[in-house]
């Protein structure tokens, strides 16, 4: 600030900008314009009500079409499909039984759903969180499979793990997906890892899904697994080609926290870190792989 005029101008417009922020006065909402509000609203809701129905805009369409004489067959036609449709909807069975799951171990009964979830023989979708913090160690949610599912139980439980996996790869929810990814994150030290499945779906996250909060969750996940060649060329994946600079950012620190041993310590990673010294367009990444690099020479 001493030496540098533009600071000190930069300084000053932030002691303004501040100082009418907190000078800002808060607007109350006044009785009358409540009122005059509520008003109007009433007024609108009375309009849609009086509005033309579906029935009598369709009799109005018609009225002038259809000949006179064959009125009479086509709404007797007309009945009849709406009194059979009808029929089918009140009569036919429900394809849909609502399955209650206690919540005591086993957390999904056997009549329900197996507890192995063995390939092909389960589909599930539409995951609904209703307790999605799992700070505590507990989850829970529903999710469809046939009928809904509603499963409560510790994110240690491996029928819990894989259904939450497959929500991360298969969910078309980018929030569905968030929150399968929060849960793994949120627990990474206490869960019991690392599982095949578990593993795959966060690796499969983090360098294909379009929503980077899902890929930097499914990176911060990875780290609580013990640190080998998938998830070392994974992080590799995210520093070469991730287009988000956080991402970037956060694998070269994974990396950076990583020991590199043995085969993990390869051609493959020297170049990489090379490249992105010399190429990155992000100055913090271009001075990380630099560090790295230094240090895995050394070791």
């Amino acid at each position: 600030l001493v030496s540098c005029a533009e600071c000190r101008a930069e300084l000053e417009e932030l002691k303004e900008f501040h100082a009418a922020i907190s000078r800002r006065a808060v607007v109350k909402s006044e009785e009358q314009l409540l009122v005059e509000a509520r008003k109007e609203l009433r007024a609108v809701l009375r309009a849609e009500s009086v509005r033309t129905s579906f029935w009598d805009l369709l009799k109005e369409r018609t009225h002038g079409i259809i000949f006179p004489q064959y009125r009479i067959a086509f709404a007797a036609l007309a009945s009849i499909v709406v009194g059979l449709f009808a029929g089918y909807l009140i009569f036919s069975p429900d394809r849909s039984p609502q399955i209650t799951v206690a919540e005591a171990d086993p957390i999904l009964s056997p009549a329900g759903m197996p507890g192995s979830f063995p390939e092909g023989e389960t589909h599930f979708g539409n995951l609904r969180f209703i307790d999605s913090d799992a700070s505590d160690g507990s989850i829970e949610f529903t999710f469809d499979a046939v009928s809904p599912v509603h499963i409560r139980g510790n994110i240690n439980d491996n029928r819990i793990q894989k259904v939450l996996a497959y929500a991360l790869i298969n969910d078309q929810n980018p929030g569905v997906r968030l929150r399968s990814v929060n849960a793994f994150a949120a627990r990474a030290n206490t869960v019991k890892l690392p599982d095949r499945e578990v593993k795959a779906a966060l690796i499969s996250a983090l360098k294909s899904d379009e929503n980077p909060g899902v890929r930097r969750e499914a990176l911060k996940a990875l780290q609580s697994f013990p640190f080998d060649e998938e998830i070392k060329q994974v992080f590799l994946h995210v520093l070469m080609r991730d287009t988000n600079s956080a991402m970037r950012i956060a694998a070269i620190n994974g990396l950076d926290s990583a020991r590199f041993t043995g085969s993990h310590s390869d051609e493959n990673l020297l170049t990489v870190l090379k490249d992105r010294m010399l190429t990155d367009e992000n100055t913090y990444v271009r001075i990380r792989a630099k560090a790295v690099l230094q240090e895995v020479k050394h070791q």
